[in-house]
């Protein structure tokens, strides 16, 4: 039964396991998939505060003329009884005039305009799906980084302090009611207890019971959440402590029996559900630096001796290298300009073809693609830097892809080349390289970490980062599957441009003879990231 309560309390199921998908739908607005597309909240947020105010002054004034009436009733009923022919007759006006008048007054629809206006912001407010992808955004950080709940929510994130208005109990609960549902029931707990802290130490606690959020609630929760994960005594000590706050509740004399024989029993706590998506033991492992690495510079056209491009190698087998200073600050806005009101749901193609939105909650952003012939000299350019620094033909190459992430913006674990190019879409080859713009800085989170290599590559602004999808020979590159970790605080913004295989065949042939890369190991996959004994590389 409580279990179904959390249910209804997160809004139509949105219960969901963290790793499953959410339903598609097109009610949703994508709020929080794009740091760029928030910014519509902000308004929103101002015209429906004026209108609960508006509301709320025609509800006072309401309240202010029913008063008036008591008063006047009052004044009449407060006089002693004496047979003056004018207090009868004032009495019986009053009763038989202004009274039914009265009560039509109070059967009117005050603050009816106010209602309608808050109805037609209905559909610009956040959706169910928005509401859901904005709350698994603050699940995903805290369990990618293992943020502390208490430290999060005052607004410590990885030691540094940022401006933030502190959660409200309401907050605690959701976050915690998805560990919850997830059977995650000691991080549960955690949230639980900080929405019970927070409920007694808020002045306005009251306010809370109006959305079925009682301290008896909570306490319930928590109860629930300490004997589901084998925690027993803690279960009976809530169970107490709500027995003290009601004594008459049969709920908790029920209980109270029967947490007392389990707590006889020894506690085993019981194992959470393992992780299995790689970008969160990725995002958070350390990787040791790199030896034998470069920095150096290209000057191998007429051009680039007087303007030569700054290289610094990342790793060199297979190669990954960051070109500096090739995008300035006015191309980054005029791309941004351009892209911003066309941005949406990242698309993917089926098997089938076809190009469906992405609801996976597994790539929280919003994409777009710009046409080379949008801005003919900044698309030009941009091309052109990307042959001067590979080498390489951009001829039939994708569309330049421009993303924006949103709250807790990530990628999951991927490859960029696809293992089938049977489509229309792989017409001209698959994706021999990805070029990749940063166009801009990120506070903390949002690094480009290649797990199998040990490589975390933080976002630098105006740098290009290369890489190399494909082997000589043609074959997918394993080793270069790669995460765009959680954004912890800050803006990301990238262009992304593919290049594809079949312009490349006579620049970059494929040997008569080639040293294979080594296999891959999927025994070495969970002892590195998902073993017990893999926590001594986290931080």
């Amino acid at each position: 039964m409580l279990r179904i309560c959390v249910f209804i309390f997160l809004v139509n199921g949105i219960g969901l396991s963290f790793e499953e998908p959410i339903e598609p739908s097109n009610l949703s607005h994508g709020y929080a998939l794009s740091h760029s597309h928030m910014l519509p909240l902000l308004p929103l947020r101002e015209k429906a505060t004026k209108n609960m105010q508006n509301f709320a002054m025609a509800l006072t004034k309401q309240l202010s003329n029913i008063k008036l009436a008591i008063n006047k009733l009052e004044n009449l009923l407060n006089r002693q009884h004496s047979s003056n022919p004018y207090d009868t007759f004032k009495l019986a006006r009053l009763l038989h005039f202004d009274w039914p008048n009265w009560l039509h007054y109070l059967k009117g629809k005050h603050g009816i305009q106010e209602i309608a206006i808050l109805q037609d912001l209905r559909h610009k407010m956040p959706t169910r799906i928005d509401y859901k992808e904005a709350l698994y955004a603050i699940h995903r950080l805290q369990s990618t980084y293992r943020l502390d709940p208490a430290e999060m929510s005052i607004g410590l994130l990885r030691g540094k302090q940022y401006r933030f208005k502190k959660f409200s109990a309401l907050e605690y609960l959701t976050i915690g009611s998805v560990y919850y549902l997830d059977e995650k029931f000691q991080r549960a707990e955690q949230w639980f207890q900080l929405a019970l802290e927070n409920y007694y130490k808020d002045q306005n606690s009251k306010k809370f019971d109006i959305f079925g959020c009682s301290n008896d609630f909570i306490l319930k929760l928590l109860m629930k959440a300490a004997q589901s994960s084998g925690r027993y005594k803690a279960a009976l000590g809530y169970a107490e402590k709500a027995l003290i706050l009601d004594q008459s509740h049969s709920f908790w004399h029920q209980q109270i029996p029967r947490l007392k024989n389990l707590s006889s029993l020894p506690e085993v706590l019981k194992p959470e559900h393992p992780n299995r998506y790689l970008f969160k033991p990725a995002c958070l492992m350390e990787y040791p630096a790199k030896k034998h690495l470069r920095c150096h510079l290209i000057h191998s056209s007429p051009f680039l001796l007087l303007a030569p491009i700054k290289v610094e190698e990342l790793n060199h087998d297979p190669p990954i290298n960051m070109y500096h200073n090739l995008i300035n600050n006015e191309e980054i806005l005029l791309l941004k300009t351009l892209s911003n009101p066309h941005l949406k749901r990242s698309m993917f193609y089926t098997s089938a073809d076809e190009i469906i939105e992405d609801f996976s909650n597994l790539r929280t952003c919003k994409t777009m693609r710009l046409k080379d012939n949008v801005d003919h000299t900044l698309m030009n350019n941009l091309n052109q830097r990307i042959t001067d620094a590979t080498g390489l033909s951009v001829k039939e190459s994708e569309e330049l892809q421009i993303t924006n992430y949103g709250i807790a913006g990530h990628l999951f674990e991927h490859e960029d080349a696809s293992i089938s190019t049977d489509s229309t879409f792989w017409t001209s080859g698959n994706r021999v390289i990805t070029a990749l713009y940063y166009m801009s800085d990120v506070e903390q989170g949002g690094e480009t970490v290649f797990p199998y290599l040990d490589l975390r590559v933080r976002t630098q602004k105006g740098s290009l980062l290369v890489w190399y999808n494909l082997l000589l020979n043609g074959t997918i590159d394993w080793r270069v599957a790669h995460v765009s970790c959680p954004i912890i605080m800050g803006d990301k913004w990238i262009a992304t441009k593919w290049l594809r295989e079949k312009p490349q065949m006579f620049i970059r042939p494929c040997p008569l003879k080639m040293k294979p890369p080594p296999e891959y190991s999927s025994k070495m996959v969970e002892d590195k990231f998902f073993k017990e004994n893999s926590k001594q590389h986290f931080v």
